[in-house]
Formats: C-alpha cells, sequence, structure tokens
C-alpha cells in the first residue's frame, strides 16, 4: 500500500517577490512612494462661486493638468471655515487631502477669537497663492467720489453713516474699521449692518440700503463693472490692472489702509517633506505661468508665492497686525 505525500505548493518566485512589493508598496508612508499617487482633494470651507473656492479651482486647475492625476475642489462649509480647517488636520497626512489656508480661517480668525477649536501650529504650510486686495467702494450714483469726502461725511455725521459688513470679523470688518480710525472716525457711533457674505453686503451697497463697503476685489469687482457700485480707492501697491483709474489707497491719502484677503495651500500636521516640496515647487512655476496668471486676472486674483517658511512666518505676522486691530473695533472675543 503506497502512501500519499504530501507535498507543499511552491509559488514561482516572481510571484512571491511580486506580492512582497505590492504589501510593501501599501505599508510605505507616502514620503516613499510617487505623489500623487491618486486623486487630490482641496477642501475649501465656503460656499462654491466666493473668493477662496475661484482661488481652489485655480489651483486644481493647474496641477490637475501639469501632473495628470485628478485635483478637485470639495466645498464643506460652516462654522465660518473651521468644519472643513478641522476636518483635513484630522485627516491621514499623505498629502491628497489638503485645504485651501484662507485669512478668515488663520490670522483673523485667531485675532478674533481665543476660543478657536484648533491651533495654528496644527497645520502644515505648504504655500501662498494669491492675494485678493480690498476696494472701497460706494454706491453707483454716490455723490462721494473719492475716499477723503467719505471720511468727512462720516466724521461730520456719524450716527447717519451706514456701512456693509460681509461677517462680524472677516476682511470687512477688519478694512472697514481700519479707514475709520484713519480718518478719525468715532466708530462706535457709526451705523454697521452685517450681513452673510461680501455679497448680499455689496448687493445692499448697490440697492442703497448702505452708503459705504470695503470688501474683496473679487466680490466687488462685477458690480464696479456692471455700474451697480463705484470703486474710491485699492488696497495694493499699485493699481489693479482691470481698474486703472482707481486709485490705490496711498494715492487716495490713506497709505496706512493694509487689510489684505489671502488664499493659500495647507495640509494636516506631519505633511512628508517630498509633498510640500512637490506642491511648492508646482505653485512658484504657476506664479511665472503667462497663461495663469492671464486666467487669475480674469477672476480678479493677483497671484504671489511664498513658499512653506515664508506663507507661515506671513500668517505671523498678519495675526499681530490683526490682534491689537480685534481689540480695538471691539470684535476680540
Amino acid at each position: 500500500m503506497m502512501r500519499s505525500v504530501f507535498r507543499p505548493r511552491v509559488a514561482p518566485v516572481a510571484a512571491v517577490v511580486a506580492a512582497l512589493v505590492f504589501q510593501m508598496m501599501l505599508l510605505a508612508p507616502a514620503s516613499a512612494q510617487e505623489y500623487p499617487t491618486r486623486q487630490i482633494e482641496i477642501v475649501v470651507g465656503f460656499a462654491p462661486g466666493g473668493g477662496a473656492d475661484v482661488a481652489a479651482r485655480l489651483i486644481s486647475g493647474y496641477a490637475s493638468k501639469k501632473w495628470g492625476k485628478p485635483v478637485t475642489v470639495v466645498n464643506q462649509p460652516g462654522a465660518s471655515g473651521m468644519t472643513a480647517t478641522r476636518q483635513v488636520i484630522n485627516a491621514r497626512p499623505d498629502g491628497h487631502t489638503l485645504f485651501l489656508d484662507v485669512h478668515a480661517v488663520s490670522s483673523m480668525l485667531f485675532a478674533s477669537q481665543s476660543d478657536v477649536p484648533y491651533r495654528m501650529e496644527d497645520k502644515t504650510p505648504i504655500a501662498l497663492v494669491t492675494f485678493d486686495p480690498v476696494i472701497y467702494t460706494v454706491k453707483a450714483d454716490s455723490p462721494w467720489k473719492t475716499l477723503k469726502e467719505v471720511a468727512e461725511a462720516a466724521k461730520a455725521n456719524p450716527k447717519s453713516f451706514r456701512y456693509g459688513l460681509g461677517g462680524v470679523a472677516a476682511v470687512a470688518a477688519f478694512s472697514v474699521s481700519q479707514f475709520l480710525h484713519a480718518a478719525g472716525v468715532p466708530v462706535p457711533e457709526t451705523n454697521k449692518v452685517v450681513f452673510a457674505g461680501g455679497a448680499p453686503a455689496l448687493a445692499a451697497l448697490a440697492g442703497g440700503h448702505v452708503d459705504f463697503a470695503g470688501q474683496q476685489w473679487s466680490e466687488a469687482a462685477p458690480l464696479i463693472l456692471g455700474k451697480k457700485i463705484r470703486a474710491l480707492a485699492v488696497v495694493h501697491p499699485t493699481r489693479l490692472p482691470t481698474f486703472p483709474d482707481v486709485p490705490t489707497a496711498k494715492e487716495a491719502g490713506f497709505p496706512e489702509l493694509n487689510v489684505v484677503g489671502w488664499q493659500g495651500l495647507s495640509g494636516p500636521p506631519k505633511l512628508p517633506a517630498n509633498v510640500v516640496a512637490k506642491w511648492s515647487a508646482l505653485l512658484e512655476a504657476a506664479s511665472k505661468d503667462p497663461e495663469f496668471l492671464q486666467q487669475a486676472e480674469k477672476v480678479y486674483k493677483v497671484i504671489v508665492h511664498k513658499g512653506p517658511e515664508a506663507f507661515w512666518q506671513f500668517q505671523q505676522e498678519e495675526l499681530k497686525k490683526y490682534l491689537p486691530m480685534a481689540t480695538q473695533i471691539g470684535i476680540r472675543k
């Protein structure tokens, strides 16, 4: 009687090696793999169509084209952008989930609130990408033709001076308050009207429900071009190409005005260095790309580039600028 002898099946060497390599790839950190390996999401803490959303789509379009991998924008509005920020801070740090870092969820937020549910250090800065300069505006048929005329009218009768803000602690709150203080207007006596965002504030200005506003270029430009509101000055070192006849704040007699909207890219903590470097290099190249610059101008954005360290330093400087301002205008909590 012959006994059956069990002989284990031996897999081909090539198959074993391939399986081991595949397992190692799954376990390897993002820094050890070619990045990106799959779709990237840029999370935006605000609704589609706003200044932040526009900046994110500029970035995503450029990256998708250059890398041949889908880079999508995911809008997660809520809690003034904090919901999206917290989501990304808690995401896996592999570079495939990033967020559009803006003034409203960074320097201005930390200046106006002491109980933010995350720290500025809880993110990895990648690059500053765009500036969105503040434009001071009045209704198209307003009797005020210059920023100085607005200042004189507000000083003469502050209680009847009505201005619109797109939020209690956003660009408008800081920009208008800074202007009124520079003009010597008693701010507590003025009549401010707070709206849910820049768009409704500017719509109210166009309709004559308020007399003055200081919002971002990307928000105000369509109404200016449509002759619904009139631009008096822009907070920028030079005049904007879309509005060459609009003076800078310095030319208008207020050189101290320096509130600006900005957008950049950040990620969760412990983001691999190669991911940060690859994104920063891509966005630096974009800042010199004529086609990208042309696209940005069409959506009213000024392209800049500051790499990771410079971007972080910029945010710290912004925070130092806005902290005393937030206390001065009474929005520090």
